[in-house]
């Protein structure tokens, strides 16, 4: 068998940067008391786990599973618990993409943990040191260690990736065919990227239990039995790069903000609040990634497990402009809410969806009678539309400079009962100043 790298950009080669246990990593950043011990991060309202150190998946904890369900464990084996800290999380990865793109600026972010870096435009030299740097440099930097992929193909270099982590080495690099083979040959195809839990059953059920078993298959009979994904798959395991990289970002069509409540909620006003909250959030995404909305969705909704019958409801609002306004999305969150709540139930959780989303600057007409977007009878004209952008960009500087939610709108609630438990969350070191470690 044999591999030809036939790349997008020839010769292609890619890293994937991928952090070890990221949560748990980030708890452990500013906690050396950590190190070594079994560490669990906790999901919204402390429900079930979402993140394991090495020693927690070793007693027997499972990704997903409820805190009741291993409960037992924690003070024989002094597990340590935490809250999700989603704030802390966020910008420790965006502090390690900074860092990546001071090696090239060829970094496509995959997911909080997880980043691609684009070798083909930088000059052929050690790639083993090359990585090794940049896993040094983020260690030192941030303090969370990585693992990194290196191979012809985004999907070898997921596979690299996998194999460095079975093997603890900070990274694996493939780039002659019998270290592909080899790897091909360790790697499960339900462990490969792409290959989901419905699919994996029927290429077993056919014969093929490794990657190298589907690497040896025609990608012609792929497409017939899996599609153009599944050519592209097969591809991409023989060596051949089909996924283009884009350190674009592809134009986003839809946003959501949802949470579950700390408490179960009764009353219109305060399940507001949690909407007018979502809707902030929501503002300040879509200005950070300059895009505007016409249509945003509410739900809010109650459990489907309880003895109450379940219930969820939705409500829908239009603009009569493109908006990335906060008190705009505010009030026509709250107006949808209306046609979605009922009286008589306890909410569980509530969201915000905004949908057919449009770059800034883009001329989007709404109908054949919609001539100027930005001058309505609703009184949103160009002169209120600047004040409003000028507001929100003052509200968003402070938030980024002094802390989040240092300024807030009031239709969120002073003391709002929506907040969902947090009560083993530690410290926003990076982002809130009354949270800043203190070393005495």
């Amino acid at each position: 068998m044999s591999f030809t790298v036939c790349a997008l950009s020839s010769p292609a080669l890619f890293a994937l940067i991928d952090c070890n246990n990221f949560f748990v990593s980030c708890e452990r950043v500013f906690n050396p008391s950590l190190t070594n011990k079994p560490v669990i991060v906790l999901s919204g309202n402390d429900g079930c786990a979402i993140a394991r150190s090495n020693q927690a998946k070793d007693l027997g904890v499972a990704m997903g599973a409820p805190l009741h369900t291993f409960s037992h464990l924690i003070n024989p084996h002094d597990i340590r618990i935490f809250s999700s800290n989603f704030e802390l999380y966020g910008d420790l990865s965006n502090r390690m993409i900074n860092i990546l793109q001071t090696f090239t600026p060829d970094v496509e972010v995959y997911s909080i943990d997880e980043a691609f870096i684009d070798l083909s435009p930088l000059p052929c030299f050690d790639y083993a040191a090359f990585a090794q740097k940049i896993h040094n440099t983020l260690l030192k930097h941030i303090g969370i260690p990585v693992t990194i992929g290196i191979a012809p193909t985004k999907t070898l270099a997921k596979m690299a990736n996998r194999v460095a982590k079975k093997i603890g080495s900070p990274f694996t690099l493939l780039q002659s065919a019998p270290d592909i083979e080899n790897a091909l040959r360790q790697t499960a195809v339900s462990d490969i990227w792409g290959i989901g839990r419905a699919l994996a059953p029927k290429l077993k059920k056919i014969g093929l239990y490794t990657a190298y078993d589907l690497a040896r298959k025609d990608p012609r009979w792929a497409r017939s039995v899996m599609g153009v994904t599944g050519e592209r798959l097969v591809r991409e395991i023989q060596g051949i790069a089909c996924i283009p990289f884009n350190a674009v970002e592809d134009d986003q069509k839809s946003i959501q903000v949802t949470r579950s409540f700390g408490v179960r909620l009764t009353e219109f006003n305060d399940i507001a609040e949690a909407i007018s909250g979502h809707a902030t959030r929501l503002g300040e995404s879509l200005r950070k990634k300059k895009l505007v909305t016409p249509t945003i969705s509410v739900f809010c909704r109650t459990s489907p497990f309880g003895n109450a019958p379940y219930y969820k409801g939705i409500g829908v609002t239009g603009f009569d402009t493109l908006t990335q306004d906060t008190q705009t999305l505010i009030r026509g969150a709250i107006k949808a809410l209306q046609h979605a709540f009922r009286p008589g139930h306890a909410y569980q959780s509530a969201g915000i969806y905004a949908m057919d989303l449009v770059k800034e600057g883009r001329v989007a007409q709404k109908s054949l009678f919609d001539i100027d977007l930005h001058q309505k009878s609703s009184g949103c004209t160009p002169s209120n539309a600047k004040r409003g952008a000028a507001v929100n960009k003052a509200i968003d500087e402070i938030n980024q400079r002094i802390g989040k939610d240092t300024l807030f709108w009031a239709s969120s609630g002073i003391y709002p009962r929506h907040v969902a438990k947090q009560n083993r969350r530690s410290s926003r070191y990076t982002t809130r100043w009354d949270e800043i470690k203190l070393i005495i």
